[in-house]
């Protein structure tokens, strides 16, 4: 039996290729194909394992995910007509080389999750806090305006107005009483 992986560079550009695919179908993928690579480590003389039908809707799905076929040539299937087979002389070493190369990626998929939602939960943080100043402001803001309400002589002045315009009519406000007809 071979130690060797049988085919690197196609196990390196079927690991690139599923980089790149989203999470979805990558939870998808890596979830079958660690089982069924596993399977082959666990159980590298059972006939079974080594043979992956195309008519099978499982591995057809499988099959559709960008990477999956590169990287099943990469640890030693061939394909056939009807389905991937891995031949009876090689040992599971490919296999293993290719779960461990699916489960490192699968991590630094998580690791990098994980760091966009701390990121996330950080600018969403700091959102928050601005947003509580300018409430706080705009609360302090109303008091001022309620306190000088109660000064003496107070009179109500147009908004947007530098310097204010007494209010004196409705039309000041833009209420001219005129509705419609």
């Amino acid at each position: 039996m071979s130690s060797a992986v049988p085919n690197p560079i196609k196990l390196k550009v079927g690991l690139e290729m599923l980089s790149e695919v989203r999470i979805g179908p990558f939870g998808e993928a890596h979830t079958l194909l660690t089982k069924v690579l596993g399977n082959i480590v666990a159980h590298p003389d059972e006939a079974k394992y080594r043979t992956l039908k195309k008519s099978n809707a499982k591995i057809g799905a499988l099959l559709a995910v960008s990477g999956v076929k590169a990287l099943l040539i990469g640890v030693g299937f061939t394909e056939e007509s009807e389905a991937f087979v891995l031949p009876a002389e090689l040992g599971p070493a490919g296999c293993a080389a290719g779960l461990a190369g699916l489960n490192a990626q699968a991590d630094e998929r998580q690791s990098a999750e994980s760091s966009a939602k701390l990121q996330a939960a950080s600018e969403l943080q700091k959102k928050q806090a601005v947003e509580a100043e300018k409430r706080k402001l705009e609360k302090l803001q109303i008091q001022d305006d309620a306190e000088a309400r109660k000064q003496p002589g107070w009179r109500a002045k147009a908004a947007g107005v530098k310097g204010g315009r007494d209010i004196v009519t409705p039309s000041d406000i833009g209420a001219c009483g005129n509705a419609g007809g």
